[in-house]
C-alpha cells in the first residue's frame, strides 16, 4: 500500500520559541520519513531564527499565520497540504521515535477509521531527558486502561467521557477531515476536543499502547496549568445547540451527565472567587441536567440562601 505522506503542522509561536529545537529534532528524528511539516508562525523573527538555525531539512515550510485566528490559518493548511494524513501538533512537546510510524500502521490496518492516536505523558518543564522518568507528572491513559483500549475501536461515547485523544497524539486522515471540517473559530480552548468529537460521531478512531508524545507543563501551557471551566462549558455547549447530529450520537442522557458535571465545577470555581450569582446559576443548570443528583440540587438551594443572606446583609 506505499507509504502516504504524513503532513505535521506545527503551532509555533514567539513564546515557545525556546522549546521549538527540542520539539522540531523529534519529528524530523521520526523512524517514518515520509513527512511534510509546516510550521504555522505568528511571523515573529524568533520563530524565524530558530527553524532557519535548527535545520535545512527540505521538509520543513515556514508558514505565516494569515488570518487573525491562527487555527484557521491551519484549517486553511490542511485544505491545501499534500498528506494524505494531518497531525496538528504543539512545538513545547516532544515526539518519540516511533510516533508517527505506529499512528500510520494504524490506519493503513483499519481503512475505515477516521484517526488514530497514542499515549502522552506529561512531564515538568525542568526535565530535558526524555529516557528519565522521575520527574514525570504520568500518562494521560493509565498503562491498564490503555492495553484495553487498543484491543478494538474506540466509539465516540469513550472519546466523549475520557478526553483521552489529544491533537500532538494524534493523526487523522485527510478524508476525515475533509468530511467534518477542521476546528471551529468559535472554540480558543479545548479545541482539539471539540474537533474529535465531531471526527468520532462519523468514523471510528483507533487507540495505539505506545507513549508517543512527551507533553510539556510550564506557566505558558494554558490547559496544563490555568483553570478554564468556562471554556468546557462553552465547548459542549457549541457541539449541543450547533452539531445536533454529534448530540445525537453521544447520546443525551451521556451528553448532559457530563455537560451537567461542569456546570457544578464551573459553579464551584464562580463560588471560590466570591461571585455567588455565577455560582448559583451555574449550580442551577447542573441540577436541572441531573435532576436526580442530590448534590446539584443542595449546592443550588445553598447558594440561593447565601445569595439571598448576603443581599439582606447589605441593607
Amino acid at each position: 500500500m506505499g507509504n502516504p505522506l504524513v503532513t505535521i503542522i506545527l503551532f509555533a509561536h514567539a513564546p515557545y520559541a525556546e522549546f521549538l529545537p527540542c520539539s522540531l529534532e523529534s519529528i524530523l528524528h521520526q523512524s517514518y520519513r515520509y513527512l511534510e511539516v509546516l510550521v504555522l508562525t505568528d511571523g515573529s523573527d524568533d520563530v524565524r531564527a530558530v527553524v532557519e538555525r535548527s535545520t535545512s531539512d527540505e521538509r520543513v515550510h515556514l508558514c505565516a499565520q494569515t488570518r487573525s485566528y491562527f487555527l484557521e490559518t491551519a484549517n486553511e493548511l490542511m485544505i491545501a497540504c499534500k498528506g494524505e494524513y494531518l497531525g496538528t501538533w504543539n512545538s513545547d512537546d516532544i515526539y518519540n521515535e516511533k510516533h508517527v510510524e505506529v499512528l500510520v500502521q494504524a490506519l493503513k490496518n483499519d481503512q475505515e477509521a477516521g484517526g488514530a492516536f497514542d499515549n502522552t505523558e506529561y512531564f515538568n518543564e525542568s526535565n530535558e531527558s526524555i529516557e528519565d522518568g522521575e520527574k514525570s507528572a504520568g500518562l494521560i491513559v493509565p498503562e491498564a486502561f490503555a492495553k484495553t483500549l487498543s484491543s478494538g475501536r474506540l466509539s465516540v461515547q469513550q472519546i466523549f467521557n475520557e478526553n483521552i485523544m489529544t491533537g500532538p497524539s494524534s493523526i487523522v486522515r485527510k478524508t476525515a477531515f475533509e468530511r467534518v471540517g477542521g476546528y471551529d473559530s468559535k472554540i480558543r480552548l479545548n479545541c482539539d476536543l471539540h474537533w474529535f468529537y465531531r471526527l468520532g460521531a462519523v468514523f471510528p478512531i483507533r487507540f495505539v499502547n505506545y507513549v508517543g508524545v512527551r507533553k510539556r507543563i510550564h506557566p505558558l501551557n494554558n490547559t496544563a496549568v490555568n483553570p478554564h471551566y468556562q471554556f468546557g462549558v462553552t465547548e459542549l455547549e457549541d457541539i449541543r445547540d450547533c452539531y445536533p447530529e454529534v448530540y445525537h450520537r453521544i447520546g443525551k442522557n451521556v451528553f448532559n451527565k457530563k455537560l451537567g458535571r461542569k456546570y457544578f465545577r464551573l459553579g464551584l470555581y464562580y463560588e471560590g472567587l466570591g461571585d455567588l450569582a455565577k455560582a448559583r446559576e451555574a449550580y442551577r443548570k447542573a441540577m436541572l441536567l441531573r435532576k436526580l443528583s442530590l448534590r446539584y440540587g443542595w449546592e443550588y438551594f445553598r447558594s440561593t440562601f447565601l445569595s439571598a443572606s448576603t443581599s439582606n446583609a447589605c441593607f
